[in-house]
């Protein structure tokens, strides 16, 4: 258990480095649907090619977080997120079938952060990045015989399952929408090393993208 824990939670962490170049500062956005606007336009002329991606509740009827979509949060360059549902609900769906239980935790600065920030537009569990991990450091918790795995949308593991539920931007999508199989994947920074996949193939292979992002978000 502790082995695919270990892949799935790299396979998040690495979603969490998707690159962007457009300052969220640039932009004077003061109201949730002015957000939308701004990334559904994006979507619809470089992905896509129709309007109206991100709304304002999700598939399973969720509100979108109004701060996040306008504010952004500093685990993401202050840049918004779209995210659905509440914190504490995603993160208990979060551990039902992981090792370990906890949902809530303080960061380096004290501050209690919760395992998850929602939920994404299809209902997917959006991890947060502000979230400590769970074997500090100083523990010395051996994760180096851990593999990325290949095609994880595709994994039948239950706590794999549990995390990836949606696959609408798996590499052979994208090559179909954009032409290029890694048109999010290129973008990731520090990406893992070749020796970390389990049977050869590319990063985009194993990077699950939860939602697309976009310039500006």
């Amino acid at each position: 258990m502790k082995k695919y824990i270990i892949k799935t939670l790299a396979i998040f962490i690495i979603l969490q480095m998707i690159n962007t170049t457009i300052l969220s500062g640039s932009t004077n956005i003061k109201t949730v649907e002015e957000s939308l606007d701004i990334a559904n336009k994006y979507l619809e002329e470089k992905v896509l090619g129709f309007y109206g991606y991100f709304g304002k509740k999700s598939i399973n009827g969720d509100e979108i977080n109004e701060v996040l979509a306008v504010k952004g949060t500093p685990a993401f360059s202050d840049m918004p997120i779209f995210v659905y549902g509440s914190e504490e609900r995603a993160s208990i769906d979060a551990v039902k079938k992981a090792a370990i239980k906890v949902i809530k935790r303080p960061d380096e600065e004290g501050v209690p952060q919760y395992r998850c920030l929602g939920y994404t537009l299809n209902g997917d569990l959006f991890a947060n990045p502000a979230f400590p991990p769970d074997y500090p450091t100083e523990q010395n918790i051996k994760t180096l015989n851990g593999r990325w795995v290949k095609n994880p949308w595709y994994h039948k593991h239950p706590f794999i399952r549990q995390w990836i539920k949606q696959k609408n931007f798996i590499p052979d999508e994208l090559f179909r929408l954009t032409g290029r199989r890694d048109f999010f994947a290129a973008n990731i920074v520090d990406g893992p090393e070749p020796q970390y996949f389990s049977d050869g193939g590319s990063v985009e292979d194993y990077v699950h993208i939860i939602q697309p992002p976009t310039m500006y978000s």
